[in-house]
């Protein structure tokens, strides 16, 4: 049990990847990141740069976390980083 940890009573694993969470959590991600990043365009008439993706990516993961879903930080930037094009072209 070294990649799991008792948080709440609940074991959690800790090395948990993208790919392992279901399709609702999957959707729910992304359309977060999606709201967050279009809620960013709006107030700033301008897409982020790299040091605001991570002001993006932390209000995203604190949603995540408040909704019970247990994904590493990492794997939630890495498909962030992975639609980030397709983002920008909506806003080009």
């Amino acid at each position: 049990m070294k990649n799991h940890r008792k948080v709440n009573e609940r074991l959690l694993q800790t090395n948990k990847k993208w790919s392992q969470l279901k399709l609702k959590q999957k959707e729910f991600v992304y359309n977060c990141i999606k709201k967050e990043y279009n809620s960013f365009v709006q107030e700033n008439k301008r897409i982020p740069d790299k040091k605001e993706d991570i002001f993006i990516l932390d209000e995203v993961y604190s949603i995540i976390q408040g909704r019970d879903i247990w994904i590493p930080y990492d794997e939630v930037k890495r498909f962030y980083k992975s639609k980030l094009v397709k983002l920008n072209k909506l806003y080009s």
